[in-house]
């Protein structure tokens, strides 16, 4: 008998991240990907717990071996995986923006920040997975409506090989968000170059978007983690003897429970807190107009159709309005707020000619890429936007702006 509730859960959050995981590697976000593996992985394994452990009997559940020795360690793994490489993310971030704009970053060092994510996101849970056996007083446990899970005994050694852990590593991503954003008012000015420096691949939306999604998640996971260590150390911690705690490790007691496990749904929140930053924005609604393409319904969505999508920003959404218009070289002074964001996507898709796309400079004069009117920025459109649809760069420069210059 299938658990319902947690296959639907399973099922839907595996369609959620998926989306995410084409656009993290895509832009080579090497820990963001890893992130978005873990969440996949436990979502599988949940699928399959949901399928074979659902009836209300568990004497008749079926005793697992071999796959319960697997897939009932794999949501701990991908737990201790979600939240090293939530840290890494965050490290990455703040090491960006730690870095001289006048310098780039070389092969050797781009090597060595490779092998440091990989031993953070892969090495660390890895290890966490080689010691359970340690403090683990049973193969697995059958749990009514949840199946084949793995328990711990509450020792000195399961505190400091795994529990200490789960609220230590959202600690580290939230101090390293906050030297982030620390560093990004110091040097606001310089962001953009600051980002191209790094050889990131990563625009300011892109970098926007990973910065809150750390933040975001890192809410989640501290008071989570908090929470849970406080309720298992209350009881107290016994003095661990290896001999004790395996005495009975053949044996798989089978529980009885009311509900299904709490913690499994916690992978739905992610998977969707993953969808919500990752598989709206431009680039994502773009990728999904070539899957369509693929499967062959790209008729049915003409890309210009697909991407004039208005995201209207006014002062009722707490968003303060820029005011600003361009007209022939010079800026009107009166105000009044954005008529669409519909050109700002566009420019998005071209991260290039983005990346040119400067503020109003103290002349009162809008520059693009160092070009003040129109005219030129057309005959410069070979160096603003090299590989950018002519489309695009048409939009970008008949849009008006009304800008408020402060005196």
């Amino acid at each position: 008998m299938i658990n319902v509730p947690l296959f639907v859960c399973g099922v839907l959050s595996l369609i959620l991240s998926a989306s995410p995981f084409f656009w993290n590697f895509r832009h080579r976000n090497l820990s963001a990907t890893i992130f978005v593996i873990y969440v996949i992985v436990a979502n599988i394994t949940i699928i399959i717990q949901a399928s074979l452990y659902g009836g209300p009997d568990v004497s008749k559940y079926w005793d697992g071996k071999g796959l319960c020795d697997i897939i009932g360690r794999l949501p701990h793994v991908c737990g201790m995986g979600i939240i090293c490489s939530l840290a890494s993310m965050s490290r990455t971030l703040a090491r960006i923006l730690s870095k001289n704009v006048t310098l780039s970053v070389t092969v050797a060092q781009r090597r060595r920040e490779l092998i440091v994510e990989l031993l953070i996101c892969v090495g660390f849970p890895l290890l966490s997975l080689a010691t359970f056996y340690i403090y683990q007083p049973f193969r697995y446990v059958l749990l009514q409506h949840s199946g084949c899970i793995v328990t711990f005994d509450y020792t000195w050694a399961s505190f400091w090989l795994y529990t200490f852990w789960q609220p230590f590593f959202p600690l580290v991503s939230a101090i390293y968000s906050a030297i982030t954003i620390y560093r990004y008012f110091q040097r606001r000015r310089q962001f953009r170059e600051v980002l191209r420096s790094s050889q990131s691949g990563l625009t300011v939306a892109r970098f926007a978007r990973l910065l809150f999604f750390c933040i975001t998640v890192m809410f989640v996971e501290l008071p989570l983690a908090i929470v849970t260590l406080v309720t298992n150390v209350r009881p107290g911690i016994h003095v661990f003897n290896f001999s004790k705690t395996h005495a009975n490790w053949n044996a798989i007691p089978r529980l009885a429970a009311s509900a299904t496990r709490k913690d499994f749904f916690y992978f739905t929140i992610v998977s969707a807190l993953l969808f919500v930053y990752f598989g709206f924005g431009v680039d994502a609604r773009h990728m999904y107009h070539d899957w369509l393409i693929l499967l062959g319904f790209g008729k049915l969505f003409p890309n210009s159709k697909w991407l004039a999508k208005h995201d209207t920003f006014s002062d009722s959404t707490g968003t303060q309005s820029i005011h600003s218009t361009m007209t022939s070289g010079t800026c009107a002074s009166r105000p009044t707020r954005f008529d669409t964001w519909e050109t700002m996507h566009d420019i998005e898709l071209g991260s290039e000619f983005g990346e040119k796309f400067d503020s109003v400079d103290a002349n009162s004069a809008f520059v693009i890429g160092g070009v003040q009117n129109a005219d030129d920025a057309r005959s410069e459109s070979s160096t603003l936007a090299d590989g950018l649809e002519p489309q695009f760069l048409d939009k970008a420069i008949k849009i008006k702006y009304e800008v408020r210059i402060e005196k």
